[in-house]
């Protein structure tokens, strides 16, 4: 009896089984689908390559995009730092990297929070087929040569077209792939004015954060964090237009070559050739290492907001360059003759807390002949003293403090700034419809945009 007791138990309960199983209210919990996967990437991409969001992929080596490479929003990349990964988009390559404010694509390093470093891997660069004036130009110590100068393209498309990047951020990038020879956070070499670049951070880079290398591309908000050389390098005829953008310096960090804000050349030597570097930027804000004249333990190598040398014809409208040993420094006879024939024009400008020189001249270009360029009343700039009258303290990256402590707590200037009125659009090089008029000068006004959920300040301690 005992034993047929416990079978009609069994098949009791099992009938409950089933018939429980079959009722339609029942709720089925899935198994869990793994959230992320691994992907690495060692090939050159020749034909069309997504990425998607739900892996994380890792460059190996020198990645070479001559086909087209799409990127989903939401989407890590990283770095390898051991085989100095980096993305080449060659000349006839596209990239789109199309992002959002609530999911920015994000190019960092490969190494474990709390271990990441500038210079982890290489970084990102576009090459197209716009304008440049050099001949045998090619990208700076790849380990496969990508040349994208007039002999190797000799027919030039100034509306050229490499793809989109747009909410994207680039992290710890900037290594040496040789000796000397470092790429950039993001490298824009001979982009054409069809490329869409908008809202892009690069932070800790080990190079420069932004650099253009002849071109006409146009880029809108752009954030340069905590890098060790200059914010914005340009070069080899770029002539594009760039607005709202902002650079912040880390004093204890500077490169032996000289860190500054603005780098401008026509090329290396200063030579007359043809398209001449001659960019226009608006609504820049660029950050220095002094936030009082007397702020101590700052590297040595710091140099000035806008050095714009060899015969550059950049031009700088509605922007603030604060607490750097200069604020402008015209160096060449060749610049300085740009300047004084109105092809190299800086209005509605502020010079702000500069510890040694608001404005400096260079290689035969004299002080005086500098401030008188600078003072030309019709520009309407202005030098301010400190960065507290400026109200703009609290905009300065603090190395006493430790981790996020030392991020600026606002890049707002405060209430009765003199920076948030002044700026002007008149100006024939403003007049496109690119440029957004704004009332307010630098990059920030009473919005910050740089707060906005597709930036970070804080990537060494975030987990991807």
């Amino acid at each position: 009896m005992k034993k047929i007791f416990i079978n009609y138990a069994v098949a009791l309960v099992s009938a409950t089984i089933v018939l429980t199983s079959c009722d339609p209210k029942e709720v089925v919990t899935p198994d869990p689908i793994p959230t992320s996967k691994k992907v690495i990437i060692k090939t050159d991409i020749t034909g069309t390559r997504n990425l998607v969001k739900d892996s994380t992929y890792v460059l190996q080596g020198q990645i070479n995009v001559s086909g087209v490479i799409n990127i989903a929003a939401g989407t890590v990349i990283k770095g390898d730092k051991l085989t100095k990964g980096c993305l080449i988009v060659v000349p006839g390559g596209k990239i789109n990297a199309v992002g959002t404010a609530a999911e920015p694509i994000v190019f960092t390093s490969n190494m474990e929070p709390g271990l990441r470093a500038a210079g982890d891997w290489g970084g990102l660069v576009l090459v197209g087929k716009a304008p440049v004036n050099q001949s045998t130009a090619v990208v700076e110590g790849l380990s496969r040569e990508v040349a994208y100068g007039t002999t190797a393209i000799p027919t030039r498309d100034a509306a050229d077209n490499s793809g989109k990047l747009q909410y994207v951020r680039i992290e710890f990038a900037g290594i040496p792939l040789q000796p000397d020879k470092e790429i950039n956070g993001l490298t824009m070499c001979a982009v054409g004015s069809s490329t869409m670049i908008d809202h892009i951070q690069v932070s800790y880079c080990g190079d420069d954060s932004f650099e253009w290398f002849g071109g006409t591309v146009n880029a809108k908000y752009l954030i340069a964090y905590l890098g060790l050389d200059d914010e914005f390098d340009t070069d080899y005829g770029f002539t594009g237009k760039v607005q709202f953008a902002l650079g912040v310096r880390n004093p204890r960090v500077a490169d032996v070559s000289t860190s500054n804000g603005f780098e401008s050349d026509n090329d290396g030597s200063g030579s007359t050739a043809t398209p001449q570097t001659a960019p226009v930027f608006s609504n820049v804000t660029l950050i220095g290492p002094f936030k009082t004249t007397t702020t101590s333990n700052v590297n040595a190598m710091f140099g000035a907001g806008m050095h714009i040398r060899r015969n550059s014809s950049l031009s700088v409208f509605n922007s603030v360059f604060a607490g750097w040993n200069t604020g402008l420094l015209l160096d060449a006879t060749s610049t300085y003759a740009n300047a004084t024939s109105g092809s190299l024009a800086i209005q509605n400008c502020a010079l702000v807390g500069n510890k040694l020189k608001s404005v400096n001249g260079a290689g035969s270009v004299t002080e005086q002949q500098a401030l008188d360029f600078f003072n030309t009343t019709s520009f309407s700039n202005q030098i301010i003293a400190d960065n507290v009258t400026a109200k703009i303290a609290n905009s300065f990256f603090d190395a006493s403090k430790v981790g996020i402590l030392a991020n600026p707590t606002s890049f707002i200037p405060e209430a009765g700034s003199a920076l948030l009125s002044g700026a002007a659009f008149a100006h024939t090089k403003l007049t496109n419809s690119f440029f957004t008029p704004t009332t307010y000068i630098g990059a920030v006004g009473s919005t910050d945009w740089t707060k906005e959920s597709w930036t970070n300040f804080d990537p060494q301690n975030t987990v991807y």
